[in-house]
Order: structure tokens, then C-alpha cells, then sequence
């Protein structure tokens, strides 16, 4: 059979695009109507094609912002070139199929969900044929698609499920034409979607052992471990949650555009899913470390949850809730272990985490080629660096006084046998976080100074010989 011979139909959601357009518009519009989840779960029970319609009238499409399943759509472009008929028909609304039609261009129509009937299965099967006739090639990705294939001249497969779907299409006759497996779904495509390498900044539990010198009570040591683990997972499922209501503006960023979730290498539900498991299962561990403990990480994860939501689009507001976000690290390490930890320490931290979150805003907009262009989901302005560069400098000025504070302290002076070294450190403080702001004026920072620390080699070289006077100065 001449795969050209017949005309060619094409599912739109998990097929041509790499994501689901209804749960694309379900976020959308939760973001912008909060209030409507109600209305939403009665439409879910009551009628589908209601739900879709509603959805999509509350809420703004963009096909111009879908990740394209980019090898199916050069072999529509090739086929129609050649003179081939293309089809869309999809269970998503009418509307989303007419606008993702118009960007493309190249459908010869479409056929999708109305407010008549829900085109799903056989409900989509009977449309096509009453469309087209009872010849046609149907490209899908999902179980549903199988009473089509059964009835179709030729099958193209996509997705997840590429072999399990051939098997079963090739079982009921219908040749397999072409197969398109997804990429980059795999262990690490996950590690990228939790962030793996934000844990590092959870070693800030670790600070009061480090501070107070019980790293050698061993209980101590691994209930810290343990709560580290806790923070860790919790932290990644809030990312999680955090990547998929930013998925709209992580596809117009440079680089975010690539994250899982953004570029359709992982589902919005997958996303879901294994939030809500980390979210469990980390809530669990800080449950049986103690109830103190479960308290502030809970109030971590609510801060977090509320800046995903809404603070990180006020200026100013997000880099000094960052600041506080990875105090509160140190603060539940001196809760797991019972260490009082001493205020100038807690002002330090609060100082010079905001240095290093003012960094990360400078270094966005350094990259920005447009003056008047917003961050998006931020609010920041390229003139706006007028106010961050003195902004973080003096608070990173200001952490560097407070840890002289520090180091006058009654009770640090009990803990160190030659207190003075402490002030070397605080000179190589001022030249470690000194080279990240010159390495952010000169463009060479990566968007996460955390990450620029752990690639460093002058910068990992520096906290090493920071922690050695540390110990020397307590041991000596």
C-alpha cells in the first residue's frame, strides 16, 4: 500500500503536541480564576464537552507555545507537499483544534470536539468516517485510538506506549506505518524535573552541627541526614509544582524552555503524581523526627507554595522571601538537633542569602537583550539593575559585618580556641561572594548561583579552605 494513497488523520493531544491541551488550559485558567476549581469539579462529573468548552472560553490557547512532536509534523509537511490530504481530529475542543489548524497550515480540515458530542473513540471514529469515507491513515498515540487503528488502512504510533500499541494494532491487521517513540523520558529526564541538584542547598541543615561542633554526635549527624532527606523531597515536589504553573512562561525563556515539563518530555499529570508522592513521603520523615520539626517544614513548604504562586511576581518581595527561605534550612537543622542558634548568625544568613538571590535576578536580566522587557512571571525590568546592583552589594557588605558580629560574640568565643582565624574567614567571604558579583557584571554567571558555587573550581577551592580555618580555629 502507498502510504500517499489515502488521506492522512492526525490526533492532536499526546500526538502533534507533546502535552495535553486541556490540562495547558486547566492551569491557565486556575491561575487567573483560583475561585472556579469548584465549578470546574461539578463540570467534571457532569458532562466532558461542557467542561472543555468552559475551559476554553475562560481561557487563551496559544498554539505558537506548544512543544511540536517536530518529526511527525516534517512528515505531515512532506506529505501534504506532496499533494496528500491531512486531517486534525482530536477530543479537545473545537476551538483549540481551529487555532492550532490556523497556526500550522497545514490541515485540509478539522474534526474535533463540539458542544454537541465529546470525539473521543468511537465517537471520533464515526466523525472521521462520516468526514472522509472508510479509507484513511490514523496517527495516535493512546489506547483509545485503538478502535480507530482496527478500522483504518494504516497506523503511525507515538508516544509512550509505541510498542505495546504496535503489538495490539498489529494483532487486529492494520499495517504499522511509521513509529515515533518519545525522547528524554528516563532517569534523567526525572533528576531534572526534581531538581536533584537543588538539594545541595538542604546541606544547610547541616550548619548548626557545623557551627555548634557536634558533627561527631553521630544521632545527631543522622537525624540531620534524615531531615536533610525530608527537606530534599519536599523541596523537589514543590519545583515540581512550581515548573508546571510556570510551564507558560518557562516556554518563552531561553533556557527554561527546556525543563521537562515545559518541553513535553514529561505529562502535566506525571507532574502531579510525583508531587504529591514526594510531598507524602517527605512528610512522613519529618513527621517521625518530631512534631517541631514537621511544624517548620510545613511552613517551609507553605512559603514556598505561596511564592510559586504569587510573591515571586512581586519585585523586590521574592528575592527577600528567597533570603528567608534558606534561613529557615538552617533554622529546622537547629531544630532537629536542639541547638540554639545564635542571632548574628540568623542575620547572616538572612543578609547573604539575599546578596545571592539579588544575583540571580541581575544575572536574568544582564541576558535580557530588550530594555523594556519584562521577566517573565517575575516583573523586573532591564533598568531595574540600577537598584539590584547596590542592592546586593551592600547586603552583601552588610552579611560580611554581621559575621564580624559573629565572631564577637560571647558565645562564639567560647567555642574556638584561637578565635581570631575567624577573621580570615571573613576576608575570604568577601572575595568568594565578592567574584560572584564580578563574574555576574561580567556575564559569566549562570542563572543559579548555587550552581555556578558547585561548578567552580576557584569557588568550591575557597569554601573547602573556609571550613579548614573554621575547624582550625575550634581545634588548634
Amino acid at each position: 500500500m502507498q502510504e500517499s494513497s489515502h488521506p492522512l488523520v492526525v490526533d492532536l493531544d499526546g500526538t502533534l503536541i507533546l502535552t495535553d491541551s486541556l490540562h495547558e488550559n486547566l492551569i491557565a485558567l486556575i491561575k487567573i480564576k483560583p475561585y472556579v476549581i469548584f465549578k470546574l469539579i461539578k463540570l467534571c462529573f457532569h458532562s466532558k464537552v461542557e467542561l472543555k468548552k468552559f475551559v476554553y472560553e475562560q481561557t487563551g490557547y496559544r498554539a505558537e507555545q506548544m512543544p511540536y512532536r517536530q518529526e511527525l509534523l516534517e512528515y505531515i509537511w512532506h506529505e501534504k507537499q506532496n499533494g496528500r490530504k491531512i486531517y486534525l481530529a482530536t477530543a479537545a475542543y473545537e476551538g483549540i483544534a481551529e487555532k492550532t489548524a490556523n497556526y500550522l497550515q497545514c490541515f485540509d480540515d478539522v474534526i474535533a470536539t463540539h458542544s454537541r458530542q465529546n470525539l473521543k473513540g468511537i465517537n471520533k471514529l464515526n466523525a472521521i468516517q462520516e468526514k472522509i469515507g472508510q479509507e484513511f491513515v490514523y496517527a495516535g498515540d493512546n489506547v483509545a485510538d485503538l478502535v480507530i487503528w482496527n478500522e483504518a488502512c494504516g497506523a503511525i504510533v507515538v508516544g509512550k506506549k509505541v510498542n505495546q500499541l504496535t503489538l495490539k494494532i498489529q494483532q487486529s491487521g492494520t499495517p504499522v506505518l511509521k513509529k515515533w517513540e518519545n525522547t528524554g523520558f528516563s532517569i534523567t529526564t526525572w533528576m531534572k524535573a526534581i531538581r536533584i541538584h537543588q538539594w545541595l542547598k538542604n546541606i544547610l541543615l547541616f550548619v548548626p552541627l557545623l557551627t555548634a561542633f557536634q558533627f561527631f554526635d553521630l544521632h545527631k549527624l543522622f537525624t540531620t541526614f534524615i531531615g536533610f532527606v525530608a527537606f530534599s523531597l519536599g523541596a523537589s515536589a514543590t519545583y515540581i509544582l512550581n515548573d508546571l504553573w510556570d510551564i507558560e512562561n518557562d516556554r518563552v525563556h531561553s533556557n527554561k524552555m527546556q525543563r521537562p515539563f515545559a518541553s513535553g518530555k514529561l505529562s502535566i499529570v506525571q507532574g502531579i503524581t510525583a508531587s504529591l508522592v514526594l510531598l507524602i513521603i517527605a512528610a512522613i520523615i519529618a513527621i517521625n523526627i518530631s512534631w517541631m520539626f514537621f511544624s517548620v517544614f510545613l511552613l517551609y513548604l507553605l512559603i514556598t507554595t505561596i511564592y510559586s504562586l504569587r510573591l515571586k511576581q512581586i519585585i523586590l518581595l521574592d528575592i527577600i522571601i528567597l533570603s528567608v527561605l534558606y534561613t529557615i534550612r538552617i533554622f529546622a537543622g537547629g531544630v532537629v538537633t536542639n541547638i540554639d542558634l545564635s542571632y548574628p548568625l540568623l542575620a547572616f544568613s538572612i543578609s547573604i542569602f539575599l546578596s545571592l538571590a539579588t544575583v540571580k535576578r541581575c544575572t536574568e536580566l544582564i541576558a535580557m537583550p530588550d530594555e523594556k522587557k519584562v521577566i517573565a512571571g517575575r516583573g523586573y525590568i532591564k533598568s531595574d539593575l540600577d537598584i539590584l546592583w547596590p542592592l546586593g552589594i551592600s547586603t552583601y557588605i552588610g552579611a560580611i559585618i554581621l559575621f564580624g558580629l559573629y565572631i564577637t560574640a560571647s558565645e562564639t568565643i567560647v567555642l574556638y580556641h584561637v578565635p581570631a582565624l575567624l577573621w580570615l574567614v571573613q576576608l575570604l567571604m568577601i572575595y568568594l561572594i565578592g567574584n560572584l558579583w564580578m563574574m555576574t557584571k561580567r556575564g559569566l554567571m549562570n542563572e543559579d548561583p548555587i550552581v555556578f558555587l558547585i561548578q567552580d573550581k576557584k569557588s568550591l577551592a575557597l569554601l573547602a579552605l573556609i571550613i579548614g580555618i573554621i575547624l582550625l580555629a575550634r581545634y588548634l
